[in-house]
């Protein structure tokens, strides 16, 4: 049968095909004015001309510009400029919503009445920049590559595609997966090892890439990508720009959702975070043709100078509470595998002060469970509220007394993320637990603690995902079979007999609604255990220059501005 590609509009979220874009909607305004919100922050920064250079402005570099490798919200928002993926999502600023279309493939998939096959039809016209042809087997190869342990950095679907969570990948095993077949051309068939409705979802993720069968080194694509999608790397020097510039061979006729306004991109790396806020505040020359980089929303700093001048506020766009930013506790520690230590960490942690450190009210809001508000049938619940004497109980219960236990916690060099490690330190102090930040280089942070043998005690990180369920947002973390030596994705190393059986259960129903249901339940479950503790769920503010069009908040990015979707108002300006 044909599935049903829309989403439920009325819950807000996404399992079959189609995301509601929150902040976007009930507005008879047209796209050349700027919309705000309540909160006075621009919904649409106006209407855009074709041409000219967009400038974006970052502290860290990309963490790969390899799609087996990278799995943050700024390096996926890059990806969309420089690869295509069998479907993407398609934004109607009409009614809001984002809608899974075809990309590389003629539409979404059609599955059988389980869900557990299902089969893509490609375009013509598809081609890599060296204008050769895009075929299904080069499809196969870019996932079967992805699943290589060495590349992948916390791939969604090992345990989706059948045989696929045991492959060693296509350096290892050319033949390949017997589950992913291509009978031609234009061709591919997907084995699930279950029944997945939401596969169309899958399917619009960086390792859908594709590559050219039998003809990528194993790190060749970090420094020489091949692009399939509108924009080819011109120039690529680490830590300093990221040039992109026109594919040629990119024809604009097989895509809706690559408008490819500008006529390229410069991303810049290596200036400090305050330095991009002075920058996009002045909007001085160059720089109305500029925007901050998904990574670095607002400094706290900068948040009194916006809110008192309302054309600074008209291009600035709040992003959407789409990820988790949570505090994982490795249970494989002798004190932190005891359930009674982890819940006192939780009921210690003052998640009012995290807000704070992120940078107040508007910047952020506590968060007590993994799923994040957009979910079908989440549940609202609060466990462990703040409560350091209840800490200090358990604790005791556990045989650990006050001054006994000392923790290391990773965290990503930047202000931000080291405030909050700072926050939680305090709060860890109060009740009597040492706390040492372990400070990581952030263009390397989650390749280490991604491998469980570089992994200290505790770790501040953040998940989101490319569509909304339980499925991406709690398997990845909180599955025991998720853990791996490299790209490990379950950073607690959570793994818990019944959870997994429970894992497992949900995974076989095929009816959405009902897993839905059952996702929402296992939330709950999973923190009754306590293998985490949620601290904040961010809405950075994002600045852009006056001239740069068409910048609105996305939950298909992570909530973050859509760089495939900007361009500049006046190419000539």
């Amino acid at each position: 049968m044909a599935t049903t590609h829309r989403a439920r509009a009325a819950i807000g979220g996404l399992m079959v095909a189609a995301l509601t874009l929150t902040a976007c909607g009930g507005s008879d305004d047209t796209a050349n004015d700027v919309v705000t919100t309540d909160g006075g922050f621009a919904l649409n920064t106006g209407e855009t001309q074709p041409g000219g250079i967009v400038t974006v402005l970052g502290t860290v570099d990309l963490s790969h510009l390899d799609p087996a490798m990278g799995n943050d919200g700024n390096v996926n928002n890059v990806y969309e400029l420089i690869y295509r993926q069998l479907t993407d999502y398609s934004y109607d600023e009409q009614t809001g919503e984002l809608e899974i279309v075809g990309d590389l493939a003629v539409g979404p998939g059609e599955s059988n009445e389980d869900a557990t096959e299902w089969t893509y039809t490609l375009k013509d016209d598809l081609r890599y920049e060296d204008g050769s042809q895009i075929t299904s087997a080069d499809v196969k190869y870019g996932i079967e590559r992805s699943l290589d342990p060495a590349l992948a950095i916390g791939s969604d679907y090992h345990g989706i595609i059948a045989g696929a969570g045991d492959y060693p990948g296509v350096y290892e095993a050319p033949e390949g997966l017997d589950s992913i077949q291509t009978p031609d051309d234009k061709t591919i068939v997907f084995q699930l090892e279950g029944p997945l409705a939401g596969f169309d979802a899958v399917a619009a993720t960086p390792p859908f890439t594709p590559f050219p069968t039998g003809e990528v080194a194993v790190d060749q694509l970090d420094q020489q990508p091949i692009a399939s999608g509108p924009y080819r790397v011109a120039e690529y020097s680490r830590g300093e720009r990221l040039t992109l510039v026109r594919n040629e061979e990119w024809e604009p006729s097989t895509s809706q959702t690559h408008p490819a306004i500008a006529d390229g991109y410069e991303f810049l790396f290596g200036i400090d975070g305050n330095t991009v806020d002075q920058r996009m505040l002045s909007g001085q020359g160059a720089d109305a043709n500029a925007m901050a980089a998904s990574t670095n929303g607002m400094q706290p700093a900068s948040l009194a100078q916006v809110m008192s001048n309302p054309e600074l506020q008209q291009r600035t766009v709040r992003a959407l509470p789409t990820c988790t930013m949570y505090m994982a506790m490795n249970n494989t520690h002798e004190a932190l595998s005891d359930v009674r230590v982890r819940q006192a960490i939780n009921h210690a942690v003052d998640k009012e002060s995290a807000v704070t450190a992120t940078g107040g009210p508007a910047m952020a809001e506590q968060a007590h469970t993994m799923l994040t508000p957009s979910v079908p049938e989440r549940q609202e619940f609060d466990l462990y509220p703040y409560d350091p004497e209840k800490a200090v109980e358990l604790l005791e219960e556990a045989g650990i007394a006050e001054g006994e236990l000392s923790l290391t916690l990773d965290v990503r060099a930047l202000p931000k993320w080291q405030a909050q490690g700072e926050s939680v330190q305090q709060s860890l102090k109060a009740v009597g637990i040492d706390v040492e930040l372990n400070v990581i280089d952030a263009a390397t942070f989650y390749e280490v603690i991604a491998t469980p043998a570089q992994q200290n005690d505790l770790a501040i990180t953040g998940w989101c995902s490319s569509w909304m369920s339980g499925y991406p947002l709690l398997t990845s973390l909180f599955d025991g079979e998720s853990i791996t030596d490299t790209g490990n994705t379950n950073i607690s190393q959570f793994d818990e007999e019944s959870i997994n059986e429970r894992f497992d259960e949900i995974e076989a129903i095929a009816d959405i609604d009902e897993q839905d249901v059952a996702y929402g339940e296992l939330d709950r479950e999973i923190m009754e255990l306590a293998p985490v503790v949620p601290l904040v769920r961010e809405t950075p503010l994002q600045l852009v220059g006056e001239n740069i069009g068409n910048a609105y908040a996305s939950s298909a990015r992570t909530g973050y501005v859509d760089y495939s979707q900007v361009g500049l108002k006046n190419p000539q300006g």
